[in-house]
């Protein structure tokens, strides 16, 4: 109740101003008073105007400007605070990049555009890493698919998606795939009853198959490691026509020495030179087993890296089963098993123990796994070797395969591979009309032992019947001399030390030309792809496998016939060289200036270096600044030659020697007219340089004695004016009160006289005086117009340097009249009605400091500057 009372009196309080009726009680706080209502008086009624102004006042103009007041500050406080908002963000900005600035450029933030990385990914495929504007232009060899190359790219792509499928329906999914591939391999390369596994490196199944020998032969080896070896040492035989650095591969792998890796050289005596060597396995066979080592595994090969020949495969296969040793093959030519007749030289590759095959090579497929076939009866060793696993999302890497195998059939895999040998044969026997190539991949046929009985001769006609041979799908062969070419003379089996170093010259000069026909094949017949290879006892070869790159490249009997035209046009360019190589030799002999230089690696006629006259005598201890020299002519030399023809070039040899380079040549090239041109271009370049260095001997003579004498007269000078003039502050202060009188003075130095005269008169007749023209010095010059005319010099024949000099005069000429008129303009300036004449064109000054060199040339002699001369 006390509170409601309160309420009301308060409220009454705030009423009570308000109301205007007469005998309205005025409640205050504390009292309650009840007046009487006075009658108003004049100040009560100005105070009532008074308070209804300041009513209107404030109504109408603080109310709407508080008003406008308000919606400033509001607006103030929306600006500052999307300006701290802003300084937040860069703050956060600031601290994420600092956080992320481990994570590379390409993931920060919250990812690219599909479209972005689609593009991204399209850039690198055209173009690569390089300069988009600069290989725009350059064709981008990319296989063209078929279906089935389409399908196995998209087999890919199916394989990520099916391992998103529950356990128990990928294992069953998996297991299908892998048994039918297994089976579909085993049968199609006629190695029954075998395992397979699927790798990306094609030395990874060879290591997994190393291990796995390494288990049957130590049982102890999956629990004691290597202490299970060390009593005996395994032994890994490799042929010695291996991929390079194979047998050190496997040996970090297997966590072996390199001692364990025996590698077994290749025959050398009669049929291939690739071939492993049975007798010397068999010897090294028998000293491993002495010197109480185990022989694990032997790598023979159906088709060896870079030959393609095939070793003995039956001839090891029992060597191996003698010993307890693992047969391991691989090669291109183990494709032929597939076909419907095996050649006889790979059929015994069914009997070895393991397999590796290459089915994206052979059947032009990409992104087909590699496969290595294997004979074991131990799951457990295997697992162990890591031949198979349990992960059905590794399993599924053979879906591709398996989708190819069913869309291709027998006869489309036949089809292939059989393409890709007839190429080879074709290849060959168009090589074969060729005298100047030579067939390393052919193998050399034994000399068959003639009939002595009639039992020989059926014996004969039944190894005809039961051998059956294709030409290998791989064609190495070799351009070298003719040997049907009159004049060539076979080496005798002794040869003397010279000799032997000639034949190792040729040998570098044809490796030279090999490399160079190779690289010009791979430019010129992209479909036909080639490649320099280095083989034993040959060389630099050419290589063309057709069951590697035929099915990608599309590569068609068409092919190989303009192949074999575009090498024929080549030939004649090599021939023509060779050919002329000799004559050449002999007619740079008959040239005392010019030294025949020997450039590996270079496919031309040769190489040359010229040799000044006053080195000739001294190349057998030849300084450094002679080096320099003889190096210098030569690149001028170089320099001019390419200007006049582009079969020149510049060589280095191993020295660091400068010399000239001669190209390949044709038929019609004249061997002397190239050879003299060297020379004679090479004597005006000696004779250009011996009168340069003259002429800088001379100037440089000449400007050491100016300078002398400008010295000797800075000294008189700074006697005369006292040393007051010298003083930086007083020295203004005395010019002021006492001007010099200072004459520009230098010196000229006459190029044709050789004499140093002073430049007092050129720069009081602003014009160079000619030496001996009858003008005196205290008079004024003549015009021009009134000298007489030059007589007609005598025409004299020019040398390259005259003409070089002629060049650098003309050139000087204008530098000379720039500084002459900036000179003279120094100690006096010339009224605007006697403009200064123009120089003599005939004079040649340089202005260095205040020293001027010019040069005046007579009627009969035109005038010589060097290039020593403007840079002292």
């Amino acid at each position: 109740m006390a509170d409601s009372s309160s309420a009301t009196e308060n409220s009454k309080v705030q009423q009570a101003p308000d109301s205007k009726t007469t005998g309205v009680p005025t409640m205050e706080r504390g009292a309650v008073a009840v007046e009487k209502v006075k009658p108003k008086g004049i100040l009560d009624q100005l105070d009532e105007t008074t308070r209804q102004a300041e009513r209107k006042f404030q109504g109408g103009f603080l109310t709407p400007m508080l008003a406008e007041l308000e919606k400033n500050v509001a607006k103030s406080n929306e600006v500052l605070d999307k300006i701290n908002q802003g300084m937040e963000a860069e703050r956060q900005e600031r601290l994420k990049a600092r956080l992320t600035s481990h994570i590379p450029e390409a993931m920060k933030g919250g990812g690219q555009k599909i479209e972005d990385v689609l593009r991204a990914i399209e850039e690198l495929i055209l173009y690569g890493d390089s300069d988009t504007e600069t290989v725009k232009d350059r064709e981008v060899l990319l296989q063209k698919l078929d279906d089935h190359g389409q399908v196995a790219v998209m087999a890919h792509s199916l394989a990520a998606y099916v391992s998103t499928l529950d356990e128990e329906h990928l294992k069953k999914f998996t297991a299908r795939i892998t048994s039918d591939c297994q089976l579909w391999l085993s049968r199609l390369f006629r190695f029954e009853d075998s395992s397979v596994v699927y790798h990306e490196d094609p030395r990874d199944g060879l290591v997994k198959i190393c291990r796995l020998a390494l288990y049957q032969k130590y049982p102890k080896y999956a629990t004691e490691g290597f202490e299970a070896l060390y009593s005996r040492p395994p032994v890994i035989y490799i042929s010695a026509a291996s991929r390079p650095g194979l047998g050190h591969y496997l040996c970090l792998q297997l966590g072996l020495p390199l001692s364990c890796i025996c590698t077994v050289p290749c025959n050398t005596m009669f049929g291939s030179s690739s071939k492993m060597d049975v007798a010397m396995l068999e010897k090294l066979i028998q000293d491993d087993i002495a010197a109480a080592k185990t022989p694990v595994l032997l790598v023979a090969f159906a088709g060896t890296p870079v030959v393609g020949h095939v070793d003995k495969l039956g001839r090891l296969q029992e060597i191996c089963q003698s010993n307890s040793i693992w047969l391991h093959v691989e090669g291109n030519n183990l494709a032929t098993l597939t076909m419907f007749s095996v050649p006889t030289s790979v059929q015994s590759a069914k009997s070895g123990d393991s397999l590796t095959i290459n089915v994206s090579n052979w059947l032009g497929i990409p992104a087909l796994p590699h496969a290595t076939l294997y004979k074991s009866t131990d799951p457990t060793l295997d697992h162990a070797a890591g031949l198979n696993t349990f992960v059905s999302q590794l399993k599924l890497s053979c879906l591709p395969l398996w989708i190819c195998l069913q869309s291709l059939g027998h006869d489309g895999i036949v089809e292939r591979v059989k393409h890709s040998c007839d190429l080879a044969k074709s290849l060959t026997e168009l090589l074969g009309e060729i005298s100047t190539i030579k067939h390393v991949s052919v193998e050399k046929k034994e000399s068959k032992k003639t009939a002595r009985s009639f039992g020989d001769l059926i014996s004969q006609a039944i190894s005809a019947l039961v051998v059956f041979e294709i030409v290998t799908p791989t064609v190495v062969f070799r351009y070298c001399e003719d040997p049907t070419a009159p004049g060539v003379v076979v080496a005798p089996y002794a040869v003397s030390g010279e000799e032997k170093q000639e034949e190792d010259q040729e040998a570098v000069y044809y490796d030279a030309l090999n490399t160079w026909l190779a690289e010009t094949l791979q430019t010129n017949c992209p479909k036909v792809p080639v490649q320099a290879v280095e083989v034993d006892r040959e060389g630099v070869c050419i290589r063309y496998a057709p069951l590697e790159t035929a099915q990608g490249r599309g590569t068609s009997e068409e092919d190989v016939k303009n192949f074999v035209i575009c090498m024929r046009e080549n030939l004649s360019v090599l021939d023509a060289t060779c050919l002329q190589r000799k004559r050449f030799r002999s007619i740079v002999s008959s040239h005392s200036n010019l030294a025949l230089v020997d450039i590996d690696n270079w496919a031309g006629l040769g190489a040359v270096r010229y040799i000044p006259e006053m080195w000739l005598n001294k190349m057998a201890d030849l300084p450094d600044n002679g080096k320099n020299e003889v190096n210098n002519l030569n690149s001028e030399l170089v320099h001019k030659l390419k200007a006049m023809d582009t079969a020149f070039s510049t060589g280095h040899t191993d020295d660091d020697s400068v010399c000239v380079r001669f190209g390949l040549i044709t038929e019609s090239t004249d061997i002397e007219e190239l050879v003299s041109l060297v020379f004679t271009t090479g004597k005006e370049v000696e004779e250009s340089s011996k009168f340069l260095e003259s002429m800088s001997e001379m100037i440089m003579k000449g400007i050491e004695e100016a300078n002398k004498e400008l010295q000797k007269e800075t000294e008189e000078k700074l006697i005369q004016e006292g040393v007051l003039r010298q003083v930086p502050l007083v020295s203004s202060l005395v010019n002021w009160f006492s001007p010099p009188k200072e004459i520009a003075k230098g010196r000229t130095f006459n190029l044709s006289s050789g004499k140093i005269l002073s430049t007092e008169n050129t720069y009081k007749y602003h014009m160079q005086i000619q030496e001996g023209s009858g003008e005196s010095d205290a008079g004024p010059a003549r015009s021009p117009q009134a000298t007489d005319a030059p007589k007609p010099a005598t025409p004299t024949s020019k040398t390259a340097g005259e003409v070089k000099a002629g060049l650098i005069n003309q050139s000087a000429v204008k530098q000379s009249a720039q500084t002459n008129q900036s000179a003279a303009s120094q100690p006096a300036q010339p009224s605007q009605s006697d403009p200064a004449p123009q120089p003599d064109s005939s004079d040649v000054g340089i202005e260095i400091g205040k020293e001027v060199v010019e040069g005046k040339p007579s009627s009969a002699e035109e005038p010589k500057v060097v290039e020593e001369a403007s840079k002292s």
